[in-house]
């Protein structure tokens, strides 16, 4: 499990997705470690690196959600401080994906939930960027 704290290295989506799925459909001792490195891993100030690759890789919608969760905390903490071309590359990121997820009928079915968290997290980004722009007006 402590694989996916190694930000030294290539995120195994895979290995994430069976500690997604342990903290989700285990009990007991099990549960508790995959709770406690879920934690470690969406604190981790890198984790926001990572949400690329978990969103166009893993097959498990908990996986993704959680990766929009972190995307989520980056933009609600530390926006301001990102440099504007990475501010830029996430919001066209989040609409390349609502495109993507959109224009399949089955995706629109399958991931209704993930969709409508990514269109929270772009309304966030959008009334920053809103509010940034009228600071200089």
């Amino acid at each position: 499990m402590e694989a996916i704290l190694d930000f030294s290295t290539d995120l195994d989506v895979s290995v994430l997705d069976r500690v997604v799925t342990v903290m989700f459909a285990s009990t007991g001792a099990e549960q508790k470690q995959a709770q406690t490195v879920l934690a470690q891993f969406q604190e981790h100030p890198d984790a926001w690196q990572r949400v690329p690759t978990i969103l166009s890789t893993s097959d498990n919608s908990q996986t993704k959600y959680l990766s929009l969760q972190i995307l989520d905390k980056l933009i609600s903490t530390r926006w301001k401080t990102l440099p504007q071309d990475q501010q830029l590359g996430i919001r066209n990121f989040i609409v390349e994906i609502i495109v993507s997820l959109t224009s399949k009928e089955d995706s629109l079915k399958k991931e209704k939930t993930l969709i409508n968290k990514l269109d929270t997290t772009l309304i966030a980004v959008s009334s920053l960027q809103s509010a940034k722009e009228n600071e200089y007006k």
